[in-house]
């Protein structure tokens, strides 16, 4: 394995240097000794520092703990980008954490909604709850999902259960709830989310995510579809729009993986409208790459990606 991700080194090494701590009773010492790492870096990698004062903390001592600690780390063409729409979506989240609001996403497929929903509970699990409105689910199923996820009892009426989960959220030191592809909510769920609005307000902040939701609430409140107007009122603010033009994602992304002709870049450029494809591509050409050994130009992709 050749350069570790951002994730690897800021998320995933040092969630697997607790557990390791966690389910063996032992301190930091212990890693020290077992990975041959000096006692500072083992303690600024396992916080998910970067950096030893200005210099980069190289990765043959991330992989030294990992091989101490038994974490196999596999090989990773694609890594954690900081894009516009993931910078926008995090701080929408903080700033909902932080007031206790209610806020919105609302931005096309692709675009990194759910990664970043993802991310952002990786990084604080206890506190996030992450559910999305299965368009198969019924209003029950919907109010159970959520109830799992917060190991309620399941058992009872829908009222019964969302009661519990409402009793949870509020009980705990902090609670985030999160609602991903809201444009799949139905009739039936829409009373769970203007319930669950209602009972959390100023609590529970409680972010939905999905694709053109803003526009679904606004149009259905303006047919009097009953629900819908109540809960399109209490998101009439504090929506966040992702940016659907990512060529300048593009670029910075080419540059961190080290595809430098402007041909290359151009032609992704030019076809290329989300992070999905952006994947697929970029890991398809560095594989690519690696077993022919050949530069990455547009004939490469041209033959790779004819259609």
């Amino acid at each position: 394995m050749t350069n570790l991700t951002q994730i690897q080194r800021t998320t995933d090494i040092p969630q697997a240097m607790q557990r390791f701590l966690d389910e063996r009773g032992v301190k930091q010492p212990e890693i020290v000794k077992l990975s041959g790492v000096n006692k500072a870096t083992v303690n600024l990698i396992s916080r998910g520092i970067e950096f030893n004062g200005n210099t980069r903390i190289s990765d043959k001592y991330y992989k030294q703990i990992a091989n101490a600690i038994g974490l196999k780390l596999e090989k990773a063409y694609w890594q954690h980008f900081n894009t516009f729409n993931f910078k926008q979506a995090i701080l929408t989240f903080e700033n909902a954490r932080k007031n206790k609001e209610r806020r919105g996403i609302d931005g096309n497929t692709g675009l990194g909604k759910t990664y970043a929903a993802t991310a952002f509970k990786k990084k604080y699990p206890a506190i996030v709850t992450l559910v999305k409105c299965d368009e198969i689910a019924n209003t029950k199923e919907f109010v159970i999902s959520i109830a799992e996820q917060l190991e309620v009892p399941t058992f009872g009426t829908k009222h019964k259960i969302l009661k519990a989960v409402v009793e949870k959220l509020k009980s705990k030191d902090e609670a985030f709830l999160m609602i991903d592809e809201f444009e799949n909510s139905k009739k039936g769920i829409i009373p769970v989310i203007k319930y669950l609005a209602d009972e959390l307000e100023g609590v529970v902040p409680i972010v939905v995510l999905g694709i053109d939701v803003e526009k679904m609430l606004s149009n259905a409140a303006k047919k009097e579809k009953q629900g819908f107007i109540q809960v399109n009122r209490r998101w009439s603010f504090g929506w966040t729009f992702f940016n659907q033009d990512i060529t300048e994602d593009i670029e910075n992304i080419c540059e961190l993986v080290g595809i430098e002709r402007k041909t290359v870049i151009n032609w992704l450029k030019a076809r290329v409208r989300d992070f999905g494809s952006l994947e697929n591509i970029i890991t398809a050409v560095l594989i690519e790459h690696e077993k022919s050994e050949e530069p990455i130009t547009t004939e490469m992709l041209n033959e790779l990606f004819a259609n």
